[in-house]
């Protein structure tokens, strides 16, 4: 009985044994797989990170290639507005001096009508009309003369004073020479002679007594000597 009892635990013991080295495999198997599966799916994570890294080198480079071509054509761009202005404002005035030609002629013209003219009033009325021609042109092309403003209190806005006359009042009492604007805005101020109100300057009786000198006063007296001697005559 003993020694059948020991042969059952042997035996036990052995199955049990197996047991255990058929679980190992099986579990050895089983890492196995999954390794390889592992395996596999790292290998193709690398070959998919791979695949989008080349299209985004080459998405990379067709925009840095698009974005040369557009800096090349705004570089280009840029000199060709730069050399349009530079022949706009070299050119501004053609249009202008195209305009003021006919003025050149008519002028040249009465000059030679005056020269073969015997007397000055032909060359003064040919340039007399070329003058109203060229005022013609300049009101057209927006230049016009400012009012002188006589009697008017001087605006330095608009006008210079070039003679000032006693008086505590300033008024524009004498135009020296013409303003002119452009548009709106000032050419050339008007060059103007600023002094009392005209009011100031009439004379009353009492002025024009006291203004009277000696020698006025004597050629008077003379006057009227003379004229009594020729009466008793």
């Amino acid at each position: 009985m003993i020694e059948e009892r020991a042969k059952e635990d042997v035996f036990k013991e052995k199955k049990s044994e197996n047991t255990v080295d058929d679980v190992q495999q099986s579990a050895g198997e089983v890492n196995g797989k999954d390794a390889g599966v592992n395996a596999g799916s790292e290998d193709n994570k690398q070959i998919e990170l791979a695949t989008k890294l080349k299209e985004a080198e080459e998405t990379a480079a067709g925009y840095l290639a698009q974005l040369t071509r557009l800096q090349a054509d705004f570089v280009n761009f840029r000199r060709r507005m730069e050399r349009e202005r530079a022949e706009q404002i070299r050119y501004a005035n053609e249009q202008l001096f195209h305009k003021l030609l006919p003025v050149v002629d008519n002028l040249e013209r009465a000059i030679e009508a005056g020269k073969k003219a015997k007397s000055t009033e032909p060359l003064l009325e040919g340039i007399n009309q070329v003058l109203k021609q060229f005022l013609a042109v300049l009101e057209k092309e927006g230049v016009t003369p400012l009012d002188p403003g006589i009697g008017q209190p001087f605006d330095p806005n608009y006008q210079e004073a070039l003679m000032r006359e006693e008086g505590e009042a300033e008024v524009v009492v004498q135009e020296l020479l013409r303003g002119w604007c452009y548009h709106e805005r000032v050419l050339r101020p008007t060059l103007v002679k600023v002094g009392p109100h005209a009011t100031d300057h009439q004379a009353t009786p009492e002025t024009e007594t006291k203004d009277e000198t000696p020698d006025t006063v004597a050629i008077d007296n003379k006057k009227k000597t003379t004229g009594t001697k020729e009466v008793e005559k």
